[in-house]
């Protein structure tokens, strides 16, 4: 990465939120490739697809992932964080792109019936020192089951959040 992009700070919300209830998040395999991620992958694919459009890149259908990247360091901007959300009869999925962070301090917790996800990353290049951070904050419609969600992130620096619903009484 240059000196440029370095000093870039995606931020959406000032990150100093409260800890309440931290979650571990599991690690997994590749997520082109860990049968974990599949039913989620084809949304995270569309999201991909839809900023490469915007920025004209060339899609690699061999590696979209790689394609993506080449968007991401030359622009960190908060609105090229890859996201993309997903819903069956049992849960709600959020799944996004980490992968800038995933060197640093990631942190995913619920709080106040939200799931938070933070990073943060310090790199220091001689006398250059930079920080980038981002808070983001998901709400799911309907009753979710806060105390079983759960977290996993790929190897390639994916996150993925699973928020269960609970079921209505007929």
């Amino acid at each position: 990465m240059s000196k440029m992009e370095n000093q870039n700070t995606a931020s959406l919300e000032a990150p100093n939120c409260k800890e309440n209830s931290v979650l571990p998040i599991a690690e997994k395999g590749l997520f082109f490739h860990d049968s974990f991620f599949e039913d989620i992958r084809k949304h995270f694919e569309t999201a991909i697809d839809q900023i490469l459009d915007t920025w004209g890149e060339a899609k690699s259908v061999s590696d979209l992932m790689s394609s993506f990247t080449r968007v991401r360091e030359r622009n960190l901007q908060q609105e090229n964080q890859v996201m993309a959300f997903s819903e069956d009869d049992q849960n709600h999925k959020v799944v996004l792109d980490v992968h800038d962070f995933k060197s640093g301090d990631m942190k995913v917790r619920v709080e106040d019936n939200q799931v938070v996800v933070e990073g943060r990353v310090e790199k220091e290049e001689g006398d250059f020192k930079s920080m980038k951070s981002f808070c983001r904050r998901f709400n799911f419609p309907g009753k979710v089951n806060m105390e079983a969600v759960t977290s996993a992130m790929s190897s390639d620096g994916v996150l993925t959040i699973t928020a269960p619903k609970v079921a209505e009484e007929s």
